[in-house]
């Protein structure tokens, strides 16, 4: 949505393609670090999304069972943008579409899902799509896959994976948010179990318990009362949602998958986000990695457009432009993950301590502050951005 609302503000034609029939279904990363914050308001997008309704969360901590070790206001780590937005992402998505509706170049399909390449020798000339009973032909200069981890168009386009990197999931479940709890980011260790509780819009609070990979199937196997004793350990807001468990309706996985794509362009075809480099959800940068590079595209792909020039090497400028900071982050986030869910007991029981010396000197911040802002603007024309919103 962000590629397509920048190219069609840029005056080219834009059809973006939407699996579902609408924007209304649950997602995973639904936060906004400062980095997301700092590059919207380089393209001069924030003061439009900041109208729609969100949460701010302003500070972070951390605990060991149920004495504090850490806490970090979000201004000492981004005095320029000292919050992170949770935004459900319905909401981001009609934001963005509400922009791009006064383009009369940018089309968006509601249940529209990609079957196939269309192909002409090595060249990608668009895309075969199957929308509600029919299908369509779609041909394009330039095919953009933007369709996440379980991408089709990378699968169709046969692109390459150089790694990958896949120790721990994320099992999420919601529960109702206390009257009096306030809008901080708490992850926790304990004997039971890690886990990360984040306010989430309007009134819930979303949880995420860490598990080994493949960890979920075990409970699956061992049956409800498995994940009950567990939650039960864990935090008293856990208990009253643990006791009323039937099923594993409530439940939802997020594989903390690292992958990133060897090369992410061929002739006419392009990944861009999770498609080309999938982010774990650890420091939940996620969406703001994917946006950035979608902004990088947006400036590549007019200037491909404006000089005819679909080829590899020119849509290549997007994975030049943006390999350096994706590779330092999911080696960032590769070693972050190592801590999260050390592979020893002897590990296990030193994590909290580390976190809290991390924290006493300093280092933590240093470390989240690498993670969750920008060193610099992107390396965009002016032109991409909008100037009177």
């Amino acid at each position: 949505m962000v590629l397509g609302l920048l190219l069609a503000k840029l005056g080219v034609k834009v059809l973006v393609c939407e699996h579902h029939p609408d924007f209304e279904r649950e997602y995973r990363g639904e936060v906004l670090m400062p980095r997301f914050t700092q590059m919207f308001r380089q393209i001069g997008l924030f003061n439009h999304l900041e109208k729609y309704p969100h949460l701010k969360l302003t500070e972070l901590e951390g605990y060991f069972e149920d004495k504090r070790i850490l806490n970090i206001s979000f201004s000492e780590i981004v005095p320029e943008a000292p919050f992170a937005i949770w935004m459900p992402q319905p909401i981001l998505l009609q934001a963005l579409l509400d922009q791009a509706k006064q383009y009369p170049n940018f089309e968006l399909w509601f249940g529209a899902r990609v079957e196939s390449l269309i192909e002409e020798g090595t060249v990608t000339k668009g895309a075969v799509i199957h929308k509600g009973k029919e299908i369509f032909e779609v041909r394009a200069n330039i095919t953009v896959g933007t369709d996440g981890r379980f991408s089709t168009i990378r699968k169709r386009g046969d692109f390459e994976l150089e790694f990958e990197d896949h120790t721990f999931d994320l099992i999420w479940f919601t529960i109702p948010k206390p009257a009096s709890y306030d809008n901080h980011v708490r992850f926790f260790f304990s004997k039971a179990s890690n886990y990360i509780i984040l306010p989430k819009h309007p009134n819930s609070i979303q949880c995420g318990l860490v598990v080994p990979k493949d960890g979920y199937l075990r409970y699956l196997k061992q049956g409800i009362g498995s994940i009950r004793k567990v939650l039960l350990a864990s935090h008293p807001l856990f208990h009253e949602f643990a006791k009323e468990l039937k099923d594993f309706s409530h439940f939802s996985l997020l594989q903390a998958k690292i992958e990133y794509i060897k090369k992410w362009a061929k002739d006419g075809v392009i990944l861009i986000g999770d498609s080309a480099h999938t982010c774990s959800p650890a420091g939940a940068i996620g969406v703001s990695v994917a946006v950035a590079s979608a902004i990088v595209a947006a400036d590549v792909i007019e200037d491909c457009v404006r000089k005819k020039d679909y080829s590899e090497q020119a849509l290549s400028r997007v994975q030049e432009m943006r390999k350096a900071e994706v590779r330092h982050i999911l080696n960032r986030q590769k070693a972050f993950s190592r801590i999260l869910l050390p592979t020893s007991p002897w590990l296990r029981g030193l994590a909290p301590f580390l976190f809290s010396l991390l924290a006493k000197s300093g280092l933590f911040r240093i470390l989240q502050r690498d993670l969750m802002v920008m060193k610099k603007p992107l390396p965009v024309s002016p032109e991409v951005g909008f100037t009177n919103l």
